[in-house]
């Protein structure tokens, strides 16, 4: 029994006993020494701060040192000399002159009188009399008003320290009086070095992972950190290990962390449900686990975005573990992944059903798709740009497969560990100085010229619904009377036009009535007739010749392009398709390109008898729309149908990892 009278808790073995053994206060200690020096003491101060960090010990210091006999200029510095007759009565608790007084319990007006009373007694033996009022804050309203004038002049043989962990619960007439001091949370490497010294008086031995799981737990205060040390002691003996030691004070280890995001990495939703079942079954605290795992995370989000692990609190071979593990994590994904968990810690503090709420958070880890990195889709679509701007083709696209009549099955969720998936191969044909002509049988106008970069998309493209009915315009003149129409094949022409945004609208097959003429070309009025086909070669009322138009074509957007580059560029993309009662029809992919070429018919006259040197033949601008057979109805099932036929649209879907979302 007597052995057991004489222990001592370590906090209370080992408290500070001069300012240079206070831990994490150096702004405090050297402030109070520098004022002990230079004989610039207050007559009252305030320390405040979070628990266990040395508010109490340093007012007892402060006390102490004030009282010390020993003269300033035989001290080391400001400190007490722990040898005089006062020095010794204070550790001993012997000392008449330095009062402790409990703010929690003497709270009252009657208490203040109290305490005002004895204020008129000098110290006995003692430069001053100090009174050290703990939890101040505790005081009521006017307690604190009874206070003031006492405080504002006390006598000068009277020192208050007031301590508290609210200092925003003094009232500011008390805080105007005082001279405060915030004192600061103490860091994990400093409660792990001065466990450590601990160690080492004590003779124990404990690994360094054993060291910083105690340091943690104390969060911030030494205090709680030595109770938890004098615990483990008692629970492991002389020698601390942290697999015991986490299983002894019932912490979740930390390979059960990294089991979690490796399990959510791949999408394990069945494993992470038997986690969730080993953490009930040994009995962890569930919001304990998501604080843990959001400091896991928190670890991991470090090692990527900074590349080190310095400020990671752990031990050196944890550190190395957080570096290898991020190597293949992205700092998108861990964010998500650390607001998924932070939302999940809040919400399961009032939870009825607890396991719940975690096993629906491990869950939304696992769901998690990779955020594509944002900077990479600008670089690729800028180059996409680019390759338009400049007017260059793609050659080397794969084939389009033809259409199944079954839904074409949506592509798997990702995973982190699927691979990458491979970009396609593309070669690009710059576009030659001057136009070609082409092959008269094919039909087409070579290569296009650039489309003029300030022109939008956005005005590119049609603006009329899907089915809508032809519309055209003439660039000079209105045509003559139509004579009956004779019977003639209609042809379709397999002409690119590259303007859409989805690839070149499809031109109509179905012949031309041969009982009544095509009431499109009768008055001109845009939108009053559907696409009924055209006749191709020489109109023989008119001796129009669809081959010698096709023929100066190139020579015809030569012309425009040195006077209205921005216009040659979108008549670079149409061409002549046929000739019908005495007009030369030239398709167009939109309404917009239709009157943008409609208000350049001057320009298109001129150039246009220039490169045939005869008089040129009325230009009528017919809008191609999409055949309604081909082309679904349905905006969901078109985009699916143009991502299976359109080796373009497919090389986006597979460059960008995309996927068809339909709201």
């Amino acid at each position: 029994m007597a052995d057991a009278s004489r222990y001592l808790v370590t906090a209370r073995k080992y408290r500070p006993q001069t300012f240079a053994d206070l831990v994490s206060q150096e702004h405090v200690s050297e402030t109070l020494q520098n004022a002990l020096l230079h004989d610039r003491l207050a007559h009252a101060y305030l320390f405040s701060g979070p628990r266990g960090v040395g508010k109490t010990t340093a007012a007892r210091l402060l006390a102490k040192a004030i009282n010390c006999e020993t003269p300033l200029d035989k001290r080391d510095g400001a400190e007490p000399c722990r040898t005089c007759e006062r020095c010794q009565n204070f550790e001993e608790g012997r000392s008449l002159d330095v009062t402790e007084i409990d703010a929690a319990s003497n709270n009252g007006v009657d208490d203040i009188r109290d305490l005002q009373e004895r204020l008129r007694i000098p110290p006995q033996g003692a430069n001053r009399k100090v009174y050290i009022v703990d939890e101040v804050h505790m005081l009521s309203k006017p307690a604190f008003n009874a206070l003031l004038k006492t405080l504002e002049e006390p006598p000068p043989h009277v020192l208050f320290i007031f301590a508290t962990t609210e200092p925003h619960k003094v009232l500011p007439t008390i805080l105007s009086r005082c001279q405060r001091f915030d004192f600061r949370r103490i860091t994990v490497p400093q409660t792990v070095d001065r466990l450590g010294e601990i160690c080492t008086a004590e003779s124990i031995d404990a690994d360094d992972a054993s060291l910083h799981l105690i340091a943690r737990k104390g969060d911030g205060a030494l205090r709680d950190a030595l109770s938890i040390f004098d615990q483990a002691v008692s629970l492991c003996g002389t020698t601390l290990r942290y697999a015991e030691l986490a299983e002894a004070l019932g912490v979740v280890e930390t390979d059960l962390f990294f089991d979690v995001t490796e399990r959510a990495k791949a999408g394990d939703r069945a494993g992470l449900l038997q986690l969730v079942e080993t953490l009930v079954g040994r009995g962890y605290d569930l919001q304990e686990f998501l604080a843990g795992l959001a400091e896991h995370l928190r670890g991991l989000y470090v090692a990527v975005s900074t590349g080190a692990a310095n400020l990671i609190e752990a031990d050196a071979a944890t550190r190395d573990r957080y570096l290898a593990a991020a190597a293949n994590l992205t700092e998108p994904d861990l964010l998500r992944a650390l607001l998924v968990t932070d939302e999940a810690e809040r919400e399961i503090k009032n939870s009825p059903q607890p396991r719940l709420k975690l096993e629906l958070a491990l869950l939304k880890l696992a769901s998690l798709e990779r955020i594509a990195d944002l900077r990479t889709l600008i670089q690729k679509l800028e180059r996409l740009e680019g390759i338009i701007e400049r007017g260059e083709v793609v050659t080397a696209m794969p084939a389009p497969t033809a259409p199944t009549q079954s839904a074409e099955p949506e592509p798997p969720p990702y995973s982190p560990q699927a691979p990458p998936l491979p970009e396609p191969t593309i070669e690009l044909t710059p576009k030659p100085e001057e136009p070609v002509i082409p092959d008269s049988d094919r039909g087409s106008t070579g290569d296009a010229s650039p489309v003029d970069p300030h022109l939008r998309r956005d005005d590119l493209e049609t603006d009329e619904p899907e089915g809508s009915q032809i519309t055209e315009s003439y660039t000079n003149q209105e045509p003559p009377a139509p004579p009956p129409p004779s019977p003639e094949p209609a042809v379709a022409s397999t002409a690119t036009l590259g303007l859409g945004l989805f690839g070149p609208p499809a031109l109509q097959r179905s012949k031309s009535s041969g009982d009544e003429p095509s009431n499109a070309l009768g008055d001109g009025a845009e939108g009053q007739a559907e696409a009924v086909g055209v006749a191709v070669g020489i109109d023989e009322h008119f001796g129009v010749s669809l081959q010698r138009v096709r023929e100066v074509w190139p020579r015809l957007i030569a012309t425009v392009k040195r006077e209205r580059p921005s216009v040659a560029g979108v008549l670079a993309h149409v061409e002549p398709v046929g000739v019908e009662h005495g007009a030369v029809q030239v398709a167009v992919p939109s309404a917009f390109v239709q009157r943008l070429l409609k208000s350049e018919a001057d320009t298109f006259t001129e150039a246009l008898a220039d490169a045939m040197g005869e008089d040129p033949p009325v230009l009528v601008f017919v809008v191609q729309t999409p055949d309604e057979t081909t082309a679904p109805a349905d905006p969901f099932e078109r985009i699916k149908q143009l991502r299976h036929e359109n080796p373009v649209i497919r090389a986006i879907f597979e460059q960008f990892g995309g996927e068809i979302v339909w709201t």
